[in-house]
C-alpha cells in the first residue's frame, strides 16, 4: 500500500490535467463504499473536534495552535488515507 501526497503521483493520474484528475477523483469518490465513507468521515471528525473544543472553551492561543495543526493533519493524513481508498475505483 503506497501512500501519496497529491492527486498527480498517483499513476493512473499522472498524465492528466488537473481538471481531468479532479474530475476522476471526484468520481472514484463517488464509487466508494459505505464502509470506507465511513472511515474518511470519522478520521474528519476527529480532526475537527480539537478546534471547536477550544472555541467552545475560549481558548484563542489554543485554538489557533489546533487549527493549523488540523490544516496539517488534513494534508499528510486524511488526504494520503482518502487517496488510498480512491485508487481502488479509479
Amino acid at each position: 500500500m503506497k501512500f501519496y501526497l497529491s492527486s498527480k503521483d498517483i499513476p493512473a493520474l499522472a498524465q492528466s490535467s488537473t481538471n481531468e484528475r479532479n474530475e476522476k477523483v471526484y468520481r472514484a469518490q463517488q464509487k466508494l463504499t459505505v464502509p470506507e465513507k465511513f472511515i474518511l468521515s470519522i478520521l474528519k471528525l476527529m480532526l475537527l473536534i480539537p478546534p471547536f473544543l477550544f472555541i467552545a472553551r475560549q481558548d484563542w492561543g489554543n485554538t489557533f495552535f489546533s487549527l493549523m495543526i488540523c490544516g496539517l493533519a488534513f494534508m499528510l493524513v486524511f488526504k494520503p488515507i482518502s487517496f488510498v481508498f480512491i485508487e481502488r475505483h479509479l
